[in-house]
């Protein structure tokens, strides 16, 4: 427990662990509200048992003569009208401080998700290609709020509920040490019994929530993702069964769960009451006077009021701090992961004379000991337009990642005019380039936003929106075929579209900002023959102005190109043959 402790210390920014002591310093102060509202019923039980206390104690003697008081009648009514001031009071300030609390605790569900994608979001790219997105999507959403709801918020209620427990304990051994000993005893040998029995059962089932968890995000994920050809491969059923499959587990081990949590309240109520006959049992054998029993019994009964339900809060807090320990371990980690560090400044680092790979040596993560490349050279003039061709496997979408700067090479480097790219002017290489990947990634959103993808709404520009369309084709389908022209929605990943009409839309989305140089991996290859003829034609006559590379499989696509390199193998160490 004492590590989960400190990996949640770890996960509050400073700025949050300054708040989570000032929650503590409320948490006391309400406890002490709580055990004055305790205390303030013992003066009126007792004078109400028998008013002749009034003159045999000397506090409630000074009291009833420095407020003037003549008569025992009034003087019980203040009483009792006091104990209910303070403990609507403490009733207020708890509901306050509770609010903080879960405020605080809400406040870091938004902190923690956010920092969660942002440091998802610096990773280098490789960290994509072995990580699935449905189980970071799952991380930033579900076990975020798993974290939350199910381990700092019972945590901070445990926390608060323990200090009054630990008040109500201390008031009741004030008053009377033994029982005070019996009462605290007892609690804990119930729940330390129980929560000792149950400890590794919540353990397990909080490590097969979590992996159940991430099953069903996936299957739901993948069946929605790829629903064309579920519906063509009828598998939806075997979609539906994953997804019941690991449903079902997570709800089981969510009831268990909150039946391991709540159950043991019901066999401390039935203590707390027996223990409360016993005690004024007890106590009227020893004074056989209902006089004494009265005010003492209704300390104990006001304090098992609040202790119980508050003793019950605390186990909970424990038996969901075990359940959830998984998540946090999960959190914790990728929340240290480290942050790709971006280069600052604005400016692009077009090429004027050459791109440049020398000695590329690059394997994937899964398979370091088959690399793709192996002293891999090739060098690409500035402003021509160069055609890539291999067959499939032979790693031609590797070196476009390469290029892009995606990828970082074991050895040998690429460069820009001479120009190392390195981790500080990544940034500057990657604004000068416009990317046409093989399978477009279209948002919900309108065909403007996904042309000027990533552009905030009230900065885009609609001339170069426009420009752009028009040199990918696609200006005279949206503005005549489209019911709201530039401002329709292509629905989830452009479900809306045909594949050609999505490709030219990816095609503008590369060519918005004008970029000197232009990547494009099979870019034409969802396009009809018409329409890749007068896109080629357009590239054509970027040709000269800017630096074009083109990865493609049919000939057609590369017809425009000055020249023309073959990747013959993926192992292959002799380099790209040229061909013109």
């Amino acid at each position: 427990m004492t590590s989960d402790l400190k990996k949640i210390w770890t996960v509050f920014t400073p700025p949050e662990r300054r708040k989570a002591v000032g929650m503590l310093v409320l948490v006391v102060l309400m406890a002490v509200a709580e055990t004055l509202s305790v205390v303030s019923i013992m003066p009126f039980l007792s004078v109400l048992g028998r008013p002749a206390i009034i003159h045999d104690n000397p506090l409630l003697q000074s009291v009833y003569q420095s407020f003037g008081f003549h008569d025992t009648r009034g003087f019980i009514l203040a009483l009792g009208l006091t104990s209910i001031a303070i403990v609507i009071g403490s009733s207020i300030f708890k509901t306050a401080t509770l609010h903080l609390l879960n405020r605080f605790v809400h406040l870091e569900r938004h902190s923690i998700s956010a920092r969660l994608l942002s440091r998802y979001l610096h990773q280098p790219y490789e960290f994509f290609l072995t990580r699935n997105s449905s189980v970071l999507g799952k991380n930033v959403l579900s076990e975020v709020d798993q974290l939350l709801f199910e381990l700092i918020q019972p945590l901070s209620q445990l926390i608060a509920q323990g200090t009054v427990v630990l008040a109500m304990a201390l008031l009741i051994f004030c008053y009377d040490p033994l029982t005070a000993i019996c009462i605290v005893s007892v609690l804990t040998l119930l729940y330390g019994v129980i929560y000792g029995m149950a400890r590794k059962r919540l353990a397990h089932i909080g490590k097969e929530r979590q992996i159940a968890n991430g099953q069903r995000y996936l299957a739901c994920n993948e069946a929605l993702g790829g629903i064309k050809d579920v519906k063509i491969t009828h598998s939806a059923a075997a979609y539906q069964k994953q997804f019941e499959d690991a449903s079902r587990l997570f709800s089981r081990h969510m009831a268990t769960n909150d039946t391991l949590s709540q159950s043991p309240l019901y066999l401390v109520e039935a203590t707390g009451y027996s223990m409360l006959i016993v005690i004024a049992l007890a106590l009227l054998l020893r004074s056989n006077d209902v006089a004494h029993v009265l005010p003492a019994l209704g300390l104990y009964g006001f304090a098992a009021y609040r202790m119980l339900p508050a003793a019950q809060i605390m186990y909970r807090g424990f038996a969901k701090l075990k359940v959830s320990s998984a998540a946090l371990q999960s959190i914790h980690h990728d929340l240290t992961l480290p942050i790709e560090q971006e280069a600052t400044g604005t400016y692009a680092l077009a090429p004027q004379k050459e791109i440049r790979l020398q000695g590329i040596r690059y394997a994937y993560p899964s398979a370091p000991e088959k690399p793709v490349f192996d002293e891999f050279d090739l060098l690409i003039p500035a402003n021509t337009t160069i055609g890539i061709v291999g067959r499939s496997g032979a790693g031609k979408s590797t070196l476009m990642d390469l290029l892009l700067g995606l990828l970082q090479p074991e050895s040998g480097m690429l460069s820009v005019d001479g120009t190392k790219i390195a981790a500080n002017n990544i940034a500057a290489w990657q604004r000068a380039i416009g990317y046409v990947p093989q399978h477009i990634f279209l948002a919900d959103a309108s065909v403007t936003e996904n042309i000027a993808f990533g552009v905030p709404a009230d900065k885009v520009n609609m001339r170069a929106v426009e420009r752009a369309a028009r040199t990918a084709q696609i200006h005279e389908f949206v503005t005549r075929e489209l019911p709201q022209g530039y401002d329709t929605r292509v629905g989830d990943r452009g479900i809306r579209l045909s594949g050609g009409q999505r490709q030219r839309i990816g095609i503008a989305r590369a060519l918005y900002r004008d970029p000197s140089v232009l990547f494009m991996d099979e870019a034409t290859s969802a396009l009809d023959s018409q329409t890749e003829e007068a896109l080629n034609e357009a590239i054509r006559n970027l040709s000269g102005n800017k630096t074009i590379l083109v990865i493609a499989h049919k000939e057609t696509s590369i017809l425009g190109c000055q020249s023309v390199i073959s990747i013959q193998a993926s192992n292959s160490s002799a380099g790209p043959a040229l061909q013109q």
